[in-house]
């Protein structure tokens, strides 16, 4: 495991110039986003000649326009990057993650460094998964998607032969219940995928089954760190999502504890469409490389066997 400590220390006290702070909205045309079309945002933050770049997540044109507006607060002047994030501890979780990325990105560039040179790391590519969400015939919309492994919303309605068919593609890394099913939904689909992690079942009073239990992961739940202590049981690994939690800062304050607790992490997106998705993609080559990262390219046609990633150029990603 890197060494996620010495690196969240280390981003922490890079030092930071804002002279300016920008936005702007940018719908970008989605397939698989309802509607068809992904409400997003940006926010830019300059100073002393380089740029730093942060995506915004919201999930309707209200949630933009709104953070737009919230964009004359962001404070400008010198700062650490964890005093920067404590001055903007205060606004939602999904601003917060957007001002703290960029100015990771900013503080990045104006160090002449990248996030993965600056964590001792090296990565050339990562392992991701494609998701979608709960349909009827899952079967069918994953041979849609040839040659990538899958994540899928679980139906607990599916029966034997929906989930003996699945198992037969082999490629599917995780079932994600949302917090539904029984523990007799979720022992089924072990037993015919036992491979597969099994994301976010509903705990119930019966308890899961030892085996059960080394494939289970956690997702929604987590917004900090300290949410491990809150999970109905240990998982063998969980779904970090920066967004979700506020920013880097408390995704890498997570990834520490679960190093710690033998925990393995994954990276999720939120339909990132544009930098965030990239920033994604650095932090899953330092956290969790062969891990089954939700983070496959949404605006793409291309889905290669893994994706890239370059680690040299200044900035987070």
């Amino acid at each position: 495991m890197p060494p996620t400590t010495d690196l969240r220390a280390t981003l922490a006290a890079l030092p930071l110039v804002i002279e300016e702070v920008h936005g702007a909205i940018a719908p970008a045309a989605v397939r698989s986003y309802p509607g068809g079309v992904r409400p997003s945002s940006g926010v830019t933050l300059a100073g002393g000649g380089f740029v730093g770049h942060g995506e915004h997540v919201g999930w309707d044109d209200a949630a933009h326009v709104a953070f737009q507006g919230r964009l004359v607060e962001v404070p400008r002047g010198r700062w650490r990057v964890d005093e920067f994030a404590a001055a903007v501890a205060g606004a939602p979780p999904y601003d917060r993650a957007a001002l703290e990325a960029a100015a990771i990105d900013l503080a990045l560039r104006q160090a002449g460094k990248s996030f993965l040179t600056l964590a001792d790391a090296a990565a050339e590519s990562v392992r991701y998964v494609v998701s979608f969400d709960r349909v009827p015939d899952p079967v069918a919309v994953a041979r849609t998607h040839p040659d990538v492994e899958l994540k899928l919303d679980v139906d607990p309605a599916w029966d034997d032969a929906t989930f003996a068919a699945l198992a037969r593609l082999g490629r599917v890394a995780v079932l994600d219940w949302k917090g539904s099913g029984d523990v007799g939904d979720h022992e089924r689909a072990h037993a015919a995928l036992p491979g597969a992690l099994l994301e976010d079942p509903r705990a119930g009073d019966a308890p899961w089954s030892a085996s059960l239990r080394t494939r289970l992961s956690f997702d929604a739940p987590l917004t900090t760190a300290a949410d491990l202590d809150r999970l109905p049981t240990p998982p063998v690994a969980v779904n970090l999502k920066p967004a979700r939690m506020g920013g880097v800062l408390e995704a890498l304050a997570c990834a520490t504890r679960c190093a710690a607790e033998g925990i393995a992490v994954y990276m999720g997106g939120m339909f990132e469409v544009g930098v965030g998705r990239a920033q994604l993609r650095a932090l899953a080559a330092l956290l969790c490389p062969d891990g089954p990262n939700d983070i496959a390219p949404l605006l793409e046609t291309v889905r290669p066997a893994r994706l890239p990633v370059d680690g040299t150029a200044p900035g987070f990603s």
